[in-house]
């Protein structure tokens, strides 16, 4: 019994023992396994990346922008005497010329306020000059000859009045054109003022497309445009812009661009939608790769490299997009590189290895 006491004893001991150099053995891996993963990571390469020069560049911007067709004129007739219609002889679509008549009001009651104020006049004229020839014999008074004058100076102008409002009951065309509305019919009494057709002029169209506040110093009248109508197919037109209007939109910060047609395209008409494309006038401006900039809560930025490949961001303002470039209005010069390529997981102050020529960017 005692002899297993001891053995057991002895067992227990190398067991313990066995367990504790084991735990140590385990102890130095891990050790031996911390102080490898350190080295790997002071051994782990720079993160690395393609860098670019901001320089300043000239430019020009490239647009395409829609709008629809438009005829050149348009006008509204309304009727300047009140009455009946008794004339309207065209419709929807139909041509007409200059001076052709486009309606006829019941000229009845103007007809006889003129052919009165006709007849005063004539009698007027007839009175005062036997009072003239009175006057120069002593038989008649200076007053009753002054009156006569004035009496005629009168009727003269009642008559042009009459004359002026016989003329309203015919209404002629302006100039050539088709006919876009027609809003009566003869027989309608047609309260003052009602309009009742309309006239555009297609001899040649216009387009009327908004262009924003940045482009519009960089455009001038009669500067070249091509231009297709989709109803057309893909053929393209050679125009120029007609037109740049003074105002901007207080909202959208665009103003109007008007470019006109002339001559006009076979089959194109009033409605259409039609794509204008232009060029702005080239200009010197500061740019950097459009790869280059992040955006965040802040705003725009880039990261700057500087003297000593370190990593600095730098908030910017940016102002018109170019293709694959960006105008710079504020927060870099001219020379300063930025990383165009590998910028994830940058941070100030990281070190970077730049494996490009920034000229060439």
């Amino acid at each position: 019994m005692q002899i297993i006491k001891y053995l057991t004893k002895n067992s227990i001991t190398i067991l313990l023992f066995s367990i504790f150099s084991l735990f140590l053995t385990a102890c130095d891996g891990l050790d031996n396994t911390s102080d490898s993963a350190s080295k790997k990571r002071i051994a782990r390469p720079l993160p690395a990346v393609e860098v670019a020069e901001v320089m300043n560049e000239s430019m020009n911007h490239k647009m395409t922008v829609t709008g629809t067709l438009d005829p050149f004129r348009t006008v509204r007739f309304f009727n300047q005497a009140q009455g009946i219609l008794e004339s309207l002889p065209f419709y929807e679509g139909d041509k007409v010329n200059k001076g052709d008549l486009l309606a006829r009001m019941d000229d009845t009651i103007f007809r006889a306020q003129y052919n009165k104020a006709d007849a005063t006049l004539k009698q007027s004229i007839i009175d005062y000059g036997r009072l003239e020839k009175l006057s120069k014999s002593n038989l008649t008074s200076k007053e009753l000859l002054i009156r006569a004058k004035t009496k005629v100076a009168l009727d003269k102008a009642e008559y042009n009045l009459q004359k002026k409002r016989l003329s309203y009951t015919q209404i002629k065309a302006p100039w050539a054109g088709i006919v876009s509305e027609r809003l009566a019919e003869p027989g309608d009494v047609l309260p003052l003022h009602t309009q009742f057709m309309s006239l555009i002029d297609t001899s040649s169209l216009i387009v009327k497309v908004p262009l924003s506040e940045l482009h519009l110093n960089q455009i001038k009248l009669h500067d070249a445009i091509s231009y297709q109508v989709d109803a057309l197919g893909k053929k393209i037109w050679q125009g120029n812009i007609y037109r740049i209007y003074p105002n901007i939109n207080a909202k959208t910060r665009k103003g109007l661009v008007e470019v006109k047609l002339s001559p006009v395209p076979k089959g194109a008409r009033p409605g259409q939608l039609a794509r204008i494309s232009l060029v702005t006038a080239n200009k010197t401006v500061l740019v950097v790769p459009l790869s280059a900039i992040r955006y965040d809560q802040l705003g725009a930025y880039v990261f700057s490299i500087d003297a000593e490949n370190k990593i600095a961001r730098k908030n910017i303002i940016t102002g018109r997009k170019y293709p694959q470039k960006m105008e710079i209005l504020s927060g870099l010069n001219v020379g300063d590189k930025v990383v165009s390529k590998g910028l994830f997981g940058l941070r100030d102050g990281k070190k970077v290895n730049i494996i490009n020529s920034p000229m060439q960017e």
